[in-house]
């Protein structure tokens, strides 16, 4: 990508805090850490070019020869959850010891700011961080930062969670972390890389877009933006420098406006550059992802862009198969229309849902429920950590709980009524205040939409209709940029996500 190294000026900072100079360390490897169990665990690092190094944990001993480069890498072999233990790793004569190092559960957060939204904004956030002290829950939380070529570190370090450290941190994060730890009872340890305001195109390699017809288009817009940028920057200092040759900066009063840089945190590929390449292949159960709100307006083409991300992460991590739960975006902006018609936010869910439903062991945390249509950032974040970790529990752990709302699978149409069928239902369809069901608008073939009349008749069954629309073509479920009146949940009270039954074209098909 042209001239970016002139326009993005990135400072990585290395933080392992290793005295030795020939023995450095990544951030993500160092005391408090928590070290996944059960799965063979990398840790890396730099010393001089061919250097011995050898590296001993719980019984094992490993030992490998630094690269031309100076890197180099060993693999714990699994071990059991427990600690505290030690990691010493010697270069020649030199050691160095990792302190209070634990073996149990690790988790990477990311999105932008809802993820990034610290626990100390909360309602009871007084209450809340006072009370986070605990022993087996360590955080690590990385600094924003931008790059235009991956990095091999960052800003970070782990911390036993206390009140200092987790008044800070992602609020999502903490409440999944705090309900794994208390569901699991081993350590866990949560890793928070987030960045608000910020697309899913940041934080997708530059490979896994480019060349793709539906993503190149993303490198081309940053690539305009950068010339046009640049175009401008050389037209201001042309006058500046004009009007200094004049004989006056300001000739007859004249202003000019020095043109302003694409933001740093839009750049395709920016933060994954910087803010998750550095962590790989650090050891992880899986990814919680929250974002959305700054592509809506792309929100087709959302489901093509995060469907490359996951890939590319989990091709990063060196497993096609790590659990990936995405949390849907919540309710905000407008009151329920009525009724509903054709809405960005909705379009940004329908993608979401999308890509759970076509890959593999990626879950949907469904929030239309705990929304806000007045603020973008609503304070509710225990029930989506909380929900984050259900889904966990069932889809990494193989608990015997309901991991997600119901989720629209199938329908048929007979006479003037239709049916539909749910997955993830539990122990059946239910409804909040086991009110009638809300929500569901039908059509004909007009395509004009209704309200209809929903009645739940089995446990993953719901039939919709309305007395003027005797042929249906299609039922929509919640499709509103703020579908606050939805009321479907299953057993466990879990909302059932958005959907429509037809595929006709939306607001945002053709942005790119």
């Amino acid at each position: 990508m042209r001239a970016l190294a002139a326009i993005f000026l990135v400072v990585v900072v290395c933080s392992s805090g290793v005295a030795a100079q020939s023995l450095r360390l990544p951030a993500v490897i160092g005391d408090h850490m928590v070290v996944q169990r059960d799965k063979p665990a990398p840790l890396w690092g730099w010393a001089e070019a061919g250097a011995t190094v050898t590296v001993s944990m719980a019984g094992q001993s490993h030992e490998t020869e630094s690269g031309d480069d100076g890197r180099w890498a060993v693999t714990l072999e699994p071990m059991d959850a427990g600690g505290p233990h030690t990691i010493v790793i010697g270069v020649g004569t030199e050691q160095h010891t990792l302190e209070d190092v634990m073996v149990g559960e690790v988790w990477l957060c990311s999105g932008q700011s809802n993820m990034d939204m610290r626990l100390r904004k909360m309602e009871d956030a007084e209450n809340e961080v006072a009370e986070a002290t605990h022993e087996n829950l360590r955080l690590f939380r990385v600094e924003r930062a931008v790059a235009d070529t991956p990095q091999d570190d960052l800003d970070a370090s782990w911390v036993r969670c206390n009140p200092s450290d987790a008044r800070d941190f992602s609020a999502v994060g903490y409440y999944m972390g705090l309900e794994l730890l208390n569901e699991l009872d081993v350590p866990v340890g949560i890793i928070h890389t987030a960045y608000g305001g910020t697309p899913v195109e940041a934080w997708t390699p530059h490979g896994a877009m480019e060349g793709d017809p539906e993503l190149q288009p993303l490198l081309d817009r940053h690539e305009r933006r950068i010339a046009d940028y640049e175009a401008e920057l050389a037209e201001y200092e042309a006058a500046q420098s004009a009007m200094t040759n004049n004989g006056s900066p300001n000739p007859g009063g004249a202003t000019l406006k020095k043109p302003s840089p694409p933001a740093e945190r839009y750049m395709p590929a920016g933060l994954y550059n910087a803010m998750i390449h550095p962590l790989q292949p650090f050891a992880l159960r899986g990814f919680a992802w929250y974002q959305g709100e700054s592509n809506v307006w792309r929100a087709r083409q959302y489901e093509f862009t995060l469907t490359a991300m996951i890939e590319a992460w989990r091709a990063g991590w060196g497993d096609e198969a790590l659990p990936f739960g995405v949390v849907q975006l919540p309710g905000y902006v407008s009151p329920p229309r009525v009724p509903p018609g054709t809405f960005s936010w909705a379009e940004l869910r329908e993608s979401q849902l999308r890509v759970a439903q076509k890959l593999d062991h990626v879950g949907l945390i469904v929030t239309t429920d705990v929304g806000n249509p007045t603020d973008i950032h609503p304070l509710a974040k225990r029930p989506v950590g909380q929900r984050l970790a259900q889904w966990a529990l069932n889809e990494a752990y193989g608990r015997n709980v309901v991991p997600t709302g119901p989720i629209y699978q199938s329908h048929r149409i007979e006479g003037d009524r239709v049916y539909l069928t749910f997955d993830h239902v539990g122990d059946g369809l239910a409804t909040v205040e086991s009110a009638p069901p809300r929500g569901f608008v039908i059509c004909g073939p007009d395509q004009k939409f209704r309200w209809a009349v929903a009645e739940i008749i089995d446990d993953r069954t719901i039939v919709v209709s309305e007395a003027k629309v005797p042929e249906p073509q299609a039922v929509r479920y919640g499709w509103d940029d703020n579908p606050a009146w939805t009321n479907l949940v299953n057993s466990a009270n879990l909302p059932a996500s958005p959907f429509r039954t037809d595929d006709w074209p939306g607001i945002t098909d053709d942005a790119r």
